[in-house]
């Protein structure tokens, strides 16, 4: 099957850095499901609001959603992600989430990009040794 982002999530896409881009892209082609991008770069009143509703663990600027290139705008460092099944996001299906992770993962291998999951943070392999849950959030992996 062939996926296309909608507008939502192609402008959200496009508030990314180059290299999360192409992993969105590239992800898209690899995927049995169709995705949705829900975040890219956010605005202080956003980011501070998911952090006051304890959806984030970063304040305003310290995410990595927050990124910005002066004089370019918007690259944020992270994009959050849904399977889209039935014109929504099933939530609560962590299996369908980690299996995305995986398109994205190869995706991102294929383009020698490292990414971190924030359903293993510490990226051991292991979700069960994670005490912050963000089943559908992909960032760039600082070395």
């Amino acid at each position: 099957m062939s996926w296309a982002y909608g507008q939502s999530s192609s402008q959200k896409r496009d508030t990314c850095d180059p290299q999360l881009i192409r992993v969105m892209d590239r992800g898209l082609e690899l995927s049995p499901v169709d995705l949705t991008i829900v975040w890219g770069w956010r605005d202080e009143e956003t980011q501070n609001s998911f952090f006051d509703m304890e959806v984030s663990k970063k304040r305003w600027p310290d995410s990595k959603h927050n990124f910005t290139i002066e004089g370019i705008g918007p690259s944020s460092k992270a994009f959050d992600f849904g399977p889209w099944v039935n014109g929504q996001i099933p939530w609560d299906d962590t299996h369908l989430f980690s299996l995305i992770a995986g398109v994205f993962f190869a995706a991102a291998d294929d383009l020698n990009i490292k990414l971190r999951w924030g359903g293993d943070w510490d990226m051991d392999g292991l979700t069960t040794d994670q005490t912050f849950m963000d089943w559908g959030h992909m960032e760039i992996a600082e070395e």
